[in-house]
Order: C-alpha cells, then structure tokens, then sequence
C-alpha cells in the first residue's frame, strides 16, 4: 500500500486490532458521516463515530479487518464481524467498509454487503 490512502489504511487497521478508539477517532474529520440519513444509527460527527464503535465493542462485538484496498477516494477494508450470542454458536458475518478520504481524514463510512460495490466505491 503506497501513498497518503495506505497509511490511512495501516491506521485503520491498527487501531481496529488494539481496539484505539483514540487512534481511530484521530483519523475522522470532525464531521465524518456514517450510515444514511434514513439509518436509525446514523452518525454525523466524529464523537458520534467513536461513541457507536465504543458502544459496539461494551455489546461484545469483535472482529478483524482481513484485507485492505486502496483507491483515488480512499480506503476500502473487508471486515469478519463476530457478533455477540445468546447460544454456543456466534454469528460471523463479512462486510465492508469504504473509508472516503479528504485531506488526510476520514470524511464517510459506506457499509456494503459486495466487494464489488466496494470496490467500485473507492473509484467513483
């Protein structure tokens, strides 16, 4: 990973492994966005970034980033989710995130389903 977008992603991902929301945060514009304006969780601003990821991880939810690509917008990460169960068998679940970079900081969050959506994402 070269370039500004390649630090950005070695960021991401060390702060997603020692579990830095302070790293994290300091990677966010203070209006960094995440989720769509019809998302009941949706964030508008940084602390409302860092809050939902901390609430995330009080709930039990953890997880890795297991592949990083980089793009002329930004950062894309394939994440495996282990989310929190009541039984003895845990829901795992891939996504990723899209990390849209302006000015040395993470401006939006865009959740998808596909990498190839994602990818896509980083070249609009």
């Amino acid at each position: 990973m070269a370039g500004a977008h390649g630090v950005i992603a070695e960021q991401i991902v060390s702060a997603f492994t020692t579990r830095d929301l302070t790293a994290f945060g300091a990677l966010l514009a203070d209006d960094a966005r995440w989720g769509d304006d019809d998302t009941p969780n949706r964030c508008r601003s940084r602390r409302e970034v860092v809050a939902t990821f901390d609430r995330l991880l009080r709930e039990g939810v953890g997880g890795e980033v297991v592949e990083t690509r980089t793009g002329p917008r930004g950062v894309m990460c394939r994440l495996r989710v282990d989310w929190p169960s009541t039984t003895d068998d845990p829901r795992h679940e891939t996504l990723y995130h899209v990390y849209l970079v302006r000015d040395g900081r993470i401006t939006e969050i865009r959740r998808y389903d596909d990498p190839t959506s994602a990818v896509e994402a980083l070249a609009d």
